[in-house]
């Protein structure tokens, strides 16, 4: 008779090491190594501030073997988003990689598993892209070719996320992981948020997408509130994120949060 093993994937996001007091809870309370592997689902520093942060990314360097980093849109922040390839990948240790629209296979011995990599920025309807400029803070803080980015950009880069998930799912006999910062659902979305009309910077609605794909789990983030884990068809939906600490986001938060794949 055949076994068939299970790898372990530690996982979180939103982590907002720009502010001091989310800094000190994470140095205070830090990760708790529960698998070789760690994935952060966005949201953990922008980019432009990685030299304040060295003591955060040795910490990852000395405790995983693979740390795996896709940016949310802080990431963005103070920078010109324009400069960035659709798809990049930057080593910021030898083991912490800066990835977005990127697959990357994991060698199994039950097989390989293949862990896709987008930010998937949302797609923003007409009639909202007045309030969401006003209201969204991405509009003022992220740069697109020397001015302010706009609806319309988010809107392509929306298009081009899904035109590389697209290939990424067809059907193989890899195991599949999706990891985005954006949620790819409204389904069990914060009671909190809901009827808000900037969600739609926040979310997109692909669960029909998800139906018709073969993905066995989906990592997000972005909205600061953590809902126990759901399925879509068959693709299991997990988050784990902190939050702004001086708001008291990111109740039930777990520093050594895993799944298996």
């Amino acid at each position: 008779m055949f076994s068939f093993s299970f790898m372990n994937f530690q996982y979180a996001s939103d982590l907002h090491l720009e502010f001091a007091q989310n800094k000190k809870a994470i140095f205070k309370k830090p990760f708790l190594p529960a698998a070789e592997i760690l994935i952060l689902a966005g949201d953990i520093l922008p980019i432009c501030d990685l030299d304040q942060h060295q003591d955060f990314l040795n910490y990852l360097s000395d405790h995983f073997k693979m740390t795996y980093w896709l940016p949310g849109n802080h990431e963005f922040y103070g920078s010109d988003l324009s400069t960035m390839q659709n798809s990049f990948e930057k080593t910021i240790r030898p083991n912490v990689l800066l990835l977005n629209n990127i697959v990357k296979e994991i060698p199994d011995a039950a097989g390989p598993i293949e862990l896709i990599f987008s930010t998937l920025w949302s797609h923003i309807p007409a009639h909202l892209t007045e309030i969401a400029a006003k209201r969204v803070q991405d509009f003022n803080q992220i740069q697109w070719k020397g001015s302010n980015l706009t609806p319309q950009v988010y809107n392509q880069l929306h298009q081009e996320a899904l035109d590389f998930l697209a290939p990424a799912l067809e059907s193989n006999n890899a195991r599949k992981m999706v990891i985005t910062h954006h949620v790819p659902s409204f389904l069990n979305y914060p009671k909190k948020h809901q009827n808000d009309p900037i969600n739609a910077c926040f979310a997109s609605n692909l669960d029909d997408f998800m139906q018709k794909t073969t993905q066995n789990a989906w990592i997000y983030g972005h909205h600061h509130v953590n809902i126990p884990p759901f399925l879509i068809g068959q693709t299991s939906l997990y988050t784990n994120q902190l939050g702004y600490v001086k708001f008291k986001e990111g109740a039930g938060f777990d520093r050594s949060a895993s799944i298996m794949v």
